[in-house]
């Protein structure tokens, strides 16, 4: 399944939050989105996974716009992981990651074993199923990010879309998130802080006040020139001599 953006633009009270924003995210690829904080990364992501619409240009799922799609339908080929998304109601780990089964159900496709089956596969994905029946209100904010993670994955969705994941998460699953990321076998496209481990995606969408600066293979887009004019930092590569590896260092401008 493909997603495709076509001159997305989108303001607020006058601003440009996005302008001019065209790409595709092919089949099965892992796209990055990187770029300073307020560059666009999640009002691109909100837009791709419907929940805003462009003031200007078009999304196209498998070749069909999105806008004239129904949510569920969209909700049941897409999936977001938002930066935050809590809630103040008393309710199980499990019970918070079977939501993500929502666009499945009506009165025709009640709850099912299938369902219960989807839900403790994505807990055991990632690394909660020993948690299922805890209060959320326990959980650390890393055990929570998780939680989102598996709530997605239980949505069982083609186009996985995730706002910074690896925040709040330890370095054990943080390296852990990405690997599953990769291994899904679905379209992926992940905003990332960490430009090393930005490296791990097939392909990197450079933003800066939004609008698109780069696209491409990350050994072609994280050059010394652009990581200077977007971020504002001096950049060299090394080779990590474990496993020939390139390896981004930074400093200061």
């Amino acid at each position: 399944m493909t997603l495709e953006a076509q001159d997305l633009c989108r303001c607020l009270r006058g601003r440009d939050l996005l302008r001019g924003i065209s790409l595709t995210v092919a089949p099965g690829e892992v796209l990055g989105l990187i770029g300073p904080n307020g560059s666009g990364k999640s009002t691109l992501l909100r837009l791709l996974v419907g929940l805003v619409r462009p003031d200007r240009g078009r999304i196209l799922l498998d070749g069909q716009p999105m806008a004239a799609m129904p949510q569920r339908q969209i909700a049941k080929q897409i999936a977001l992981v938002a930066q935050s998304a809590e809630t103040s109601d008393r309710i199980s780990v499990r019970d918070a990651v079977a939501l993500g089964r929502t666009p499945w159900l009506d009165a025709l496709s009640p709850w099912s074993a299938q369902d219960d089956a989807h839900v403790a596969h994505a807990l055991r994905r990632v690394d909660l199923g020993h948690l299922a029946d805890r209060d959320w209100s326990t959980l650390s904010g890393g055990e929570r990010q998780r939680a989102h993670i598996a709530r997605a994955l239980a949505q069982d969705p083609r186009i996985l879309l995730l706002d910074e994941p690896t925040n709040h998460l330890d370095i054990r699953h943080q390296l852990t998130i990405l690997d599953l990321v990769a291994s899904l076998g679905v379209s992926v496209v992940i905003a990332l802080h960490d430009l090393n481990q930005a490296m791990r995606c097939d392909r990197l969408a450079v933003l800066q006040d939004g609008r698109l600066q780069a696209l491409g293979p990350p050994a072609d887009v994280l050059d010394p020139a652009l990581l200077q004019r977007v971020f504002g930092v001096r950049a060299s590569a090394l080779v990590d001599a474990q496993d020939g590896s390139r390896v981004m260092r930074f400093l200061p401008s």
